[in-house]
């Protein structure tokens, strides 16, 4: 690190020391709420919607491999009770967070004589995937049956995409424009 970024790294470090946290004692506190156990159907839609064409890990499974391993639903089941143990203990085992980044180059330019010309990729562990994909999917209906995402917040959310977001800003202006 050089000297100019240590005296910013340390001047974030007191600005996140000085914030009031005593804000938060005004929200409501919520109900906690159960998970419920994942099922087989969970995990075979998470499967489905998995591209094929996509890079295995450092395990080098693919997608296709996973699918062709989990039509037999003792795998199946295997596998959910892997997910539902990771859920209740708390704990992503180090195996999926073994990674591997490749450097590729984005197609069609010209030269590729600066860094932004590049995009890294990394690739995790198939399984590890579909188990997270199989967590994010139940954390966004939460986050969607709970009331827990403000409307305008379009990225990342299923069923609100960019046009979404073009069709909401349409309205508001139209809104003003009639006012």
């Amino acid at each position: 690190m050089t000297a100019a970024s240590t005296a910013e790294v340390d001047f974030d470090a007191k600005m996140i020391s000085e914030v009031d946290l005593s804000v938060l004692d005004s929200l409501p506190t919520l109900q906690e709420r159960d998970w419920p156990p994942l099922s087989a159907l969970k995990l075979t839609d998470a499967l489905c919607s998995c591209s094929s064409r996509s890079s295995p890990g450092l395990d080098h499974i693919t997608w296709v491999h996973l699918k062709a391993v989990l039509e037999n639903k003792k795998s199946v089941q295997l596998l959910v009770t892997l997910a539902d143990a990771c859920i209740c203990v708390g704990h992503w085992p180090k195996h999926f967070k073994d990674s591997i980044s490749v450097i590729i180059r984005k197609p069609g330019k010209p030269t590729y004589s600066t860094p932004q010309l590049f995009r890294p990729i990394v690739l995790l562990k198939t399984v590890g995937k579909l188990i997270e994909k199989m967590i994010s999917n139940r954390l966004q209906f939460n986050m969607i049956k709970y009331d827990l995402v403000h409307p305008n917040q379009v990225g990342g959310v299923r069923q609100c995409s960019t046009k979404d977001a073009g069709l909401f800003l349409t309205h508001l202006v139209c809104t003003g424009w009639a006012k």
